[in-house]
């Protein structure tokens, strides 16, 4: 099963991500709320795929998406902001941007593409 790395530092915004993945099955996650933490988590595991605020409470996590570009997992961008998060680190430009708040459709397809490029309810028939 793959692993998915939360990088939230709202408490409730964490839970929700976490609720909506386990209702869709998947019970493999690690939750993080700041970059620091995450840099020291990325240098011994390697998630599948990483949904990422990246307005941490310590700063902007650029350390991170560098690392999951530098490292090939894909990413989402899971924030408020459009456009700016790119100006501020050119790497978060490489990951699917997701606009919060988002419906629990859009986090499981958003999770599915990045893992495994299409929706993946749709080969599943579900």
């Amino acid at each position: 099963m793959p692993t998915i790395l939360i990088l939230e530092d709202e408490p409730f915004i964490a839970l929700d991500i976490e609720t909506v993945l386990e209702e869709y099955g998947q019970r493999n996650f690690v939750t993080l709320s700041t970059g620091s933490g995450a840099v020291s988590w990325l240098k011994e595991n390697s998630p599948s795929v990483a949904i990422v605020d990246p307005r941490l409470s310590d700063g902007v996590c650029t350390a991170v998406a560098r690392h999951l570009v530098n490292c090939h997992i894909p990413f989402i961008v899971y924030s408020g902001e459009s456009e700016s998060v790119s100006e501020l680190e050119p790497a978060f430009a490489e990951g699917h941007l997701l606009m919060k708040p988002a419906s629990p459709e859009q986090l499981v397809e958003a999770v599915e593409t990045a893992l495994y490029g299409f929706d993946g309810r749709l080969k599943s028939g579900t």
